[in-house]
């Protein structure tokens, strides 16, 4: 009996250090999620970009790599080129081949029937940066984001305190359809219902997230209105307004996305600013729970949602 009684403590002992140990490799703070150093080893990843054309998807390979070698996980990364299609064979091909797949949706509303095979094939599926329409129901895991309303309430908000709450101004948005994108537009026109003196002066204008499109558009916009502001929803097309307006132009400019080449574009009056979401960060967050799912650990939410910053020449200091 003394024997049984001596190999029991000690079984409870090892649980009880097993999860201690467990509790302390697993950390979230302030929406920062991390599963620890090697505790991807042996596992296999797939994350697929919507595309690999800016400052702002560097910044998600970068980090995802950066995460990777820190999880010591076998991390292959792929763009899908913005082609809808070539991102739902990927994510086929992927079934069988990874323990896990993460994504950015080149379109939303395509990739629940997908998602929903690769997760029924046991695969850990996660959704990064832009949310897939009902994701809950088709099998994705978790979801990685910025919380894009808030960002285009943070990014109205200052263009507003700067215009003191009047002036005209325009807007520049991403694809037609990307929830990204209209969460952004939704949050900039919940600020603009509060100040009725500020003013569309010509429709928003779909530029696709490109920095030339946007340079050529506010170029001709330039020759035929009076602006007083230029409002982004990213920093490309942000850096596109501020080229066609020059530096130092008086028109404020503002992005969203927190990238270096927007950095440099406030430091040589292009733009006035940005709010940052940290894509970066969102791509790692969602390695390190797809790690963490793989392993057999519940996750505090599945929610992952990085924090807004506005940032301007009074701040640009602390972020670079």
């Amino acid at each position: 009996m003394k024997k049984i009684s001596l190999v029991l403590s000690v079984i409870i002992v090892l649980a009880l250090l097993t999860c201690a140990a467990s509790a302390e490799q697993y950390k979230m703070e302030n929406g920062v999620l991390r599963a620890g150093e090697g505790a991807g080893k042996g596992y296999k990843i797939l994350l697929l970009q919507q595309h690999r054309n800016n400052a702002f998807q560097n910044g998600v390979y970068n980090a995802a790599v950066a995460a990777a070698e820190e999880l010591g996980c076998d991390l292959t990364i792929l763009s899908s080129e913005s082609d809808a299609a070539t991102q739902i064979s990927q994510i086929e091909q992927a079934i069988g081949e990874y323990d896990a797949v993460l994504y950015e949706p080149v379109n939303p509303d395509a990739l629940g029937a997908v998602s929903q095979e690769a997760a029924n094939e046991g695969m850990i599926v996660i959704n990064i940066i832009s949310a897939c329409t009902d994701w809950e129901s088709y099998g994705i895991a978790a979801v990685s984001y910025g919380d894009n309303v808030t960002a285009g309430e943070s990014e109205m908000q200052a263009v507003a305190d700067l215009l003191g709450g009047k002036g005209n101004i325009a807007i520049l948005t991403g694809p037609s359809g990307d929830s990204g994108g209209l969460q952004r537009l939704e949050g900039y026109n919940n600020i603009l219902a509060n100040y009725p003196d500020i003013k569309q002066v010509v429709e928003p204008a779909d530029c696709g997230w490109d920095t030339a499109s946007a340079q050529t558009t506010v170029e001709s916009w330039l020759s035929a209105y009076e602006f007083d502001a230029i409002v982004a929803e990213n920093d490309g097309m942000a850096i596109g307004a501020g080229n066609a307006a020059g530096p130092n132009s008086g028109i404020i400019i503002t992005g969203v996305d927190g990238t270096p080449d927007g950095f440099e574009a406030i430091k040589d009056g292009r733009i006035t600013g940005t709010v940052s979401q940290n894509g970066g960060e969102m791509a790692a967050n969602g390695l390190n729970a797809a790690v963490l799912l793989l392993k057999g650990e519940e996750l505090e939410t599945n929610i992952l949602i990085t924090t807004n910053t506005w940032i301007d020449a009074n701040n640009i200091a602390d972020f670079e």
